[in-house]
């Protein structure tokens, strides 16, 4: 077994959090083929997903976003690629409504 974990702070607050995390698994779903399942919390949520090879958790709070990920044995070989995958494509989506939440304050 394999872990990737990412972790970001951020100042969206939950809701704006909510969004952008549910743009995020929708698009690692659809790509990834992964099963998804949210629960939405009153300062928390927690998004687990899975398929064959890989297991993880999302905790998505107004202040950030906590993501590890299990990886299996077949799987792990892809672990580098994967934390870059990661990094790039929830790093992009937060950095982005931030600019834009900075930019209209």
């Amino acid at each position: 077994m394999s872990d990737v974990t990412f972790q970001q702070s951020h100042t969206l607050g939950l809701e704006k959090a909510r969004e952008l995390a549910q743009k995020w698994v929708d698009t690692s779903a659809a790509k990834l083929g992964l099963s998804c399942h949210c629960q939405q919390g009153a300062d928390q949520d927690t998004i687990t997903f899975e398929r064959m090879g890989v297991k993880g958790t999302m905790l998505v709070t107004g202040t950030e976003f906590d993501l590890k990920i299990k990886l299996g044995m077949m799987m792990s070989a892809l672990k580098p690629m994967i934390e870059a995958e990661v990094a790039k494509s929830l790093g992009r989506i937060i950095d982005r409504a931030e600019g834009k939440a900075q930019g209209q304050a």
